[in-house]
């Protein structure tokens, strides 16, 4: 749950808030209007257009504001992928030894003669053997928080008609002449929970036994065969879906069906299974288990020759980017994992725990300005430095290149425009061969939410509050897709040598955790966008048959549509753009 505590903190201590009658959606902006009213009405069972968690169409409208246990959809473009090893009749979860080899056990109700699905581990094994195969341009864009539900909402907000399900099509490609777009549904549980306290420290970088801690795994008769398609038991037992969440009468149901708790995960072991093929427990990024350091491919590649880069609209060493490079075994010990992603001695090599490592190519991000405070002593343990929670003042005054460091900086800066900061620095640093960090962000640790129709005026989620934004706020932030531009001009500096890019639409997920439907929409418009940029780059540099991208997520929430007529339409506002998800470009 610790992902949940980190949302809210952020959200709490940070915003600039402005209370829940304050900010009212205007009259023109259907899908505000619609996530206002909700959250004034939140306590009255009623019909809604949409509900996050298990109570049905006519409850309260939030009965649970994090994770859950559904399949993730993942879209491939690129030649190089292959997919047969890992779905249909080769999918490990029709194989017991297989699964206790992902799990460390075979899960219960978890083997199932029926499965397509893949692990999360397994994307990691699908990268490496598309590099064995010739892939020379690896691409991410990583949905955080989205599901189908999330997909299936942005597409009729935005067009008005339901997704294509299946391979050879998907929201994000309609329109695109190239590649055929393969699909696969995936299962992303953990190994574990997150373990407590007393089995970890942050100091020496230790972890103890976590066998007792509640453990992943998936039944499809509860959760379904694909993302669309619930399982036949879930209507008798909904709380399957919210893992170690489940309340006790949800748990009792769960077992009166047949079934058994799974957990679902957080962030980082989510990402760190992407990265590096080893299925971790909850809180932790790339530490197996047994203590030890799992390599990542942005490791391996590294050591290879590849260049790579991370880009999130969030902290940038929050636990999905730190997990693409980063080693710890707590996720919250920020200023740790910033070192190692930018090249400086962290904890991991001060303990003698990992070798050191020379940094990633390009870091860009959020998190300037969130200054640290007494109490993230205790997470991030007694190597904490003053500065910013995510990244200490030395360490930044370190890394510039301006006093010997290997990054070129770009940061936000008080009256110029975060696009031509972000834009002359990346230039310099391609110019030069030099790296680039970026550091961005509002008071509220992330990059203003877009909302589903663009003008930025977010209204109240299930907390009660609605983020406010200046004029400077918008204007000296880059956009996700600017940042995508910036990574890849820099990336992609030298001719003909491979590198990997991990983009992180990381406000999905924070404005899920607010159940704030109008924000996650924006937030997966702004994805959207920034594989537009993903699209042109390899349309005028490369192809399909050696560049990969895969768009996918790392868990989903418990979002409902109850109503997709009144989902219909509901973002086309006076600054909708042609080119989101499900319209042509």
């Amino acid at each position: 749950m610790r992902s949940v505590g980190i949302a809210v903190s952020l959200l709490v201590a940070w915003l600039s808030l402005v209370p829940a009658g304050r900010g009212q959606a205007p009259p023109d902006d259907p899908l505000a209007r619609m996530q206002a009213e909700a959250i004034a009405e939140r306590n009255e069972p009623r019909v809604r257009a949409y509900h996050f968690g298990p109570q049905g169409r006519c409850g309260i409208f939030s009965t649970h504001t994090s994770h859950t246990n559904r399949l993730v959809p993942a879209y491939f473009l690129g030649s190089t992928v292959d997919l047969e090893p890992y779905v249909g009749a080769n999918s490990a979860y029709r194989d017991p030894e297989r699964l206790k080899a992902i799990y460390g056990r075979v899960p219960e109700h978890t083997v199932d003669a029926n499965a397509e699905y893949l692990d999360q581990s397994d994307l990691y094994r699908i990268q490496r053997e598309a590099v064995r195969r010739g892939a020379r341009y690896l691409f991410t864009l990583w949905f955080d928080g989205m599901d189908w539900e999330v997909i299936r909402a942005t597409v009729l907000a935005r067009t008005g008609r339901e997704p294509a399900t299946g391979a050879g099509a998907g929201p994000f490609f309609e329109g695109f002449a190239g590649t055929p777009v393969q699909f696969a549904a995936v299962v992303t549980s953990p190994r574990h929970v997150d373990p407590p306290p007393t089995l970890y420290d942050v100091d020496q970088q230790t972890l103890g036994d976590l066998s007792d801690l509640l453990g992943g795994g998936y039944d499809p008769r509860f959760g379904g065969w694909m993302p669309w398609e619930p399982g036949p038991l879930l209507s008798r037992a909904p709380e399957y879906l919210m893992g170690q969440s489940a309340r006790a009468e949800g748990r009792r149901r769960i077992a009166e069906a047949g079934g058994s708790v799974h957990a679902y995960t957080d962030s980082a072991p989510s990402a760190a299974a992407y990265a590096s093929g080893v299925k971790q427990s909850n809180g932790i990024i790339n530490i197996a288990d047994d203590g030890s350091i799992v390599e990542t491919l942005y490791n391996q590649l590294q050591a290879e020759g590849w260049r790579v880069g991370t880009v999130t609209s969030v902290p940038f060493c929050h636990a999905s980017p730190a997990a693409l490079y980063a080693h710890n075994v707590s996720r919250d010990d920020y200023q740790d994992l910033a070192r190692e992603m930018l090249g400086l001695p962290s904890v991991i090599q001060t303990t003698g725990r990992g070798p050191s490592r020379p940094g990633l190519d390009v870091v860009i991000g959020t998190g300037k300005g969130v200054r640290v405070r007494i109490r993230d002593r205790a997470q991030q343990g007694a190597n904490l430095q003053p500065g910013d929670v995510y990244l200490a003042d030395a360490d930044r005054e370190a890394i510039d290149v301006r006093n010997g460091g290997p990054y070129v900086v770009a940061e936000r800066t008080a009256g110029r425009s975060g696009r031509e900061v972000l834009a002359d620095a990346a230039e310099a640093a391609a110019r030069d061969r030099l790296r680039l960090f970026g550091y961005f962000g509002t008071a509220a640790g992330h990059l203003p939410y877009r909302t589903a129709n663009g003008d930025y005026r977010p209204v109240a989620g299930i907390r009660g509050v609605a983020e406010r934004y200046s004029p400077e706020d918008l204007r000296e932030n880059p956009t996700l897709a600017e940042m995508t531009a910036a990574a890849l001009e820099v990336l992609g500096a030298e001719p003909r040598r491979p590198f990997a890019l991990f983009v992180e639409a990381g406000d999905v997920d924070f404005a899920l955790h607010d159940n704030n439907l109008d924000n996650a929409i924006g937030s997966m418009i702004s994805g959207e966008e920034a594989i537009r940029v993903i699209l042109d780059w390899v349309g005028r540099h490369s192809d399909w048959d050696e560049s990969v991208l895969i768009v996918t997520s790392d868990h989903g929430h418990y979002l409902v549509i109850d109503d997709p007529e009144a989902l219909a339409g509901a973002a086309r506002g006076p600054e909708s753009r042609e080119g989101a998800l499900g319209v042509s470009p």
